[in-house]
């Protein structure tokens, strides 16, 4: 098979909605190369595409490459790997209005040639397919975005089954890790060993008062002057009342006469 010699300068073609359009839109596409490919974006059959309009949409760009060969079409907002869907989102995001780039993914190597060989892009909108603008394109966008209370939750309880078993099995790995091994070690895991205890009411009054100490010390005595006037005054009222009741004290001890100073 003879090899065919890119070029990594991008390529401009004119993307129209329809044959008859008059104001065509500028796109730049070239091979897509980096160092490490992914399955979704394979070597030798992903073509790189920047500057795509915001009323595109994945079936229009690939009847403009149609000429070369069928792919598939995965937009970004930016030139990024490809995303890990880990959250499962119950509604349909909404598109933003914003210029992306598109990786398309040709069956075969000979597609992408033909692709980069390309001197004119057919239109987006063919027989069975036409893009939608204006308020056309709100209207179906809003009702795309309603779901029917059945289909939600559905959804739901399906996201629910699949969490609950992944929780399940993430608790049985983490209790084979705490057993020990033939040799005696244990694996130290998150969860650690210790076990929740009950909150009486006993236990939450000993907390309330551990937390009652604690902004005790933190606070600052004696550093206002008013704070050191009035500790003054307390402390000469109880040396005040120390002494009154040492008076009572000591009359109490002569009147029962057992008071002896030598």
């Amino acid at each position: 098979m003879k090899v065919v010699k890119r070029t990594r300068d991008f390529k401009a073609l004119e993307l129209k909605l329809s044959q008859d359009s008059t104001s065509p839109h500028t796109i730049y596409f070239k091979e897509h190369s980096v160092r490490e490919h992914t399955q979704d974006r394979p070597s030798g059959r992903t073509l790189f595409v920047v500057n795509i309009p915001p009323y595109a949409d994945e079936k229009g760009i690939v009847n403009a490459f149609s000429e070369a060969g069928t792919a598939t079409v995965e937009f970004n907002l930016k030139p990024s790997a490809p995303e890990t869907k880990l959250i499962h989102k119950f509604l349909p995001e909404k598109d933003q209005p914003c210029f992306r780039v598109a990786y398309l993914v040709f069956k075969n190597v000979s597609a992408l040639d033909k692709a980069l060989q390309l001197t004119k892009l057919r239109p987006m909108n063919s027989a069975g397919h036409t893009i939608k603008l204006g308020i056309q394109k709100w209207i179906e966008q809003h009702n795309n975005a309603v779901q029917p209370p059945k289909v939600l939750k559905e959804n739901i309880e399906n996201f629910m089954k699949e969490f609950d078993t992944k929780m399940a099995e993430a608790e049985r790995k983490e209790k084979q890790l705490e057993q020990e091994d033939d040799e005696g070690w244990v694996t130290v895991t998150k969860r650690g060993k210790v076990q929740s205890f009950a909150r009486t009411e006993k236990v939450e009054n000993k907390i309330l008062e551990k937390e009652e100490k604690k902004k005790k010390r933190k606070e600052l005595k004696n550093f206002y002057t008013f704070q050191i006037r009035e500790s003054k005054m307390k402390h000469i009222v109880a040396l005040r009342q120390k002494f009154e009741e040492d008076k009572k004290k000591i009359a109490q001890i002569k009147q029962t006469r057992r008071f002896k100073p030598f």
